[in-house]
């Protein structure tokens, strides 16, 4: 089986990772060269990308084409912010989607996702305008205001005393920008009900409880439910991981026409953790781990309140949610909480505990932090070779939807793999290579290894350190991973590459 990849950008977890699921699942995966993908600094190539694409399925016969619409539209994600053109010129790009399949046939499948334009409460400009660094944190509370009139009446000198703060010509910037991308979003929902897109993810990237962009994915999904397409388009809080969740609810689809369901059970650790606020989404963790399944296409046996076993010779996978009665971060925001300590010490106990009694593989998703895994969890994880040996799936890293969607579509892929017979030495080699990969980044570097670099990208010292605890991890997994070479691709400490060299 063979797949097109398109990612929404050139980083490790949007154009690596989904393309090691993939394989971890026996599947051939194309994807366009990284360097006609966006990047921090640069859009994609987008008549070079198209062209790409258009020529690559000229000559190819694929199964399924899984895309991050953001790359040929905006140019990638974080550009989908900054990009001045026209809602015609975007629309023209969005149009080219209708040559991917000849008329009659039904393959290959286009399964895509596209954003909703992120709000973020803070002054750091980085992945947004340049105003952002001065108006960010007054645009984010005048966006929530607009929200609350759209639901209710609000006084008039309120609506003036936020506007004030903003220069006109800011906000109006501002607003056009959202209102083209809704635009465009409005079209892309079109395209399922044209039958072009067979599977729709809207993705909405650090979000509060209120917002102009949590109003957009209301209308948005009110126009599905009136188009009647709630089988075929899901929208929730996230976005890097959001190809993961497509790869795996297409092999879902492929192994429901063989007869075969994936069935889970959840269980939380501790049980409050279900009701936690999750941090940068703006809705509990059940409700994230509840919008994560259903899109990836598994069938959930329990309500994602109990945290006991009962039933399990009926499921396939125990899902284990590592989490607390508050969600801690790694990062320290200015204005914000510091939340970097958070007193784990009994769920950790409860979540080994857990994994001991699991009689089925299971996917651990650890979200007791944002931006980082567990420490104490892990470490008492990696001291345990035979718990290693239960995962066929494992994430800690930023929001909990990046988790428990990276988390999930690893162990759909693993199961895959097994169930079609498509387990070999290249599957394994994969799989491990994912787990290793999530284990590096989400704990040896997030948590260990980036607190020391003070935000000095030194690939030297990067190197350095973390090359401990990258042996530990290969010991406890009894994985040889090779030549290993780390980096910042985007030259900045927020996110690591791990490659994997072949000799």
């Amino acid at each position: 089986m063979k797949a097109l990849l398109i990612p929404l950008d050139d980083r490790p977890v949007t154009y690596v990772f989904p393309s090691m699921v993939a394989n971890s699942a026996g599947i051939e995966i194309v994807a366009p060269p990284r360097s006609l993908m966006g990047s921090l600094f640069h859009a994609a190539q987008i008549d070079s990308l198209i062209g790409w694409i258009n020529t690559t399925l000229e000559r190819n016969q694929f199964d399924v084409v899984i895309i991050g619409l953001d790359s040929i539209l905006y140019g990638g994600l974080i550009t989908s912010r900054r990009c001045e053109d026209p809602a015609k010129a975007i629309s023209k790009r969005l149009s080219s989607l209708k040559k991917w399949r000849q008329p009659g046939k039904d393959k290959p499948k286009i399964f895509a996702q596209t954003s909703v334009m992120r709000i973020s409460d803070n002054y750091d400009n980085t992945e947004e305008k340049q105003y952002w660094s001065r108006y960010g944190r007054e645009i984010f509370a005048w966006s929530a205001l607009l929200h609350r009139m759209s639901k209710s009446k609000v006084n008039q000198g309120l609506l003036d005393s936020f506007e004030r703060r903003i220069p006109l010509e800011i906000r109006d910037d501002y607003l056009k920008l959202r209102f083209r991308n809704f635009q465009v979003n409005q079209e892309i929902v079109d395209l399922v009900q044209d039958r072009v897109l067979d599977r729709l993810i809207i993705s909405v990237d650090d979000s509060g409880n209120q917002g102009l962009n949590v109003l957009e994915r209301e209308k948005l999904m009110q126009k599905v439910q009136q188009a009647n397409l709630g089988n075929k388009v899901f929208s929730y809080p996230g976005a890097d991981e959001v190809l993961d969740t497509l790869i795996a609810s297409w092999l879902n689809d492929q192994l429901r026409s063989m007869g075969v369901k994936i069935r889970a059970k959840a269980a939380f650790s501790p049980g409050a953790a279900a009701l936690c606020p999750s941090r940068y989404e703006g809705q509990t963790i059940a409700e994230t781990l509840k919008s994560q399944v259903e899109a990836a296409g598994i069938e959930f046996v329990n309500d994602f309140e109990s945290t006991g076993y009962d039933g399990a010779n009926t499921i396939d996978i125990t899902l284990v949610v590592h989490g607390s009665d508050v969600q801690g971060d790694h990062i320290l925001l200015p204005g914000l909480p510091d939340m970097r300590q958070v007193d784990t010490r009994q769920q950790t106990r409860e979540t080994i505990s857990l994994l001991e009694k699991a009689t089925t593989p299971c996917i651990l998703c650890d979200v007791a932090y944002a931006n980082g895994a567990d420490p104490l969890l892990i470490e008492e994880l990696i001291q345990r070779p035979d718990l290693i040996s239960k995962l066929i799936g494992f994430a800690g890293w930023n929001t909990t939807g990046n988790t428990v969607g990276s988390a999930l579509s690893m162990g759909v892929a693993r199961l895959f793999a097994i169930r079609t017979q498509r387990r070999n030495e290249l599957t394994d080699k994969a799989f491990q290579r994912c787990l290793f990969t999530r284990l590096a980044d989400d704990w040896a570097y997030q948590t260990r290894v980036r607190p020391q670099l003070n935000s000095d990208a030194s690939i030297d010292r990067l190197a350095q350190l973390i090359k401990p605890y990258l042996s530990k991890i290969g010991q406890s997994m009894k994985f040889e991973p090779g030549n290993l070479r780390v980096s910042f691709p985007w030259k900045r400490t927020f996110e690591l590459e791990v490659c994997f060299e072949d000799r």
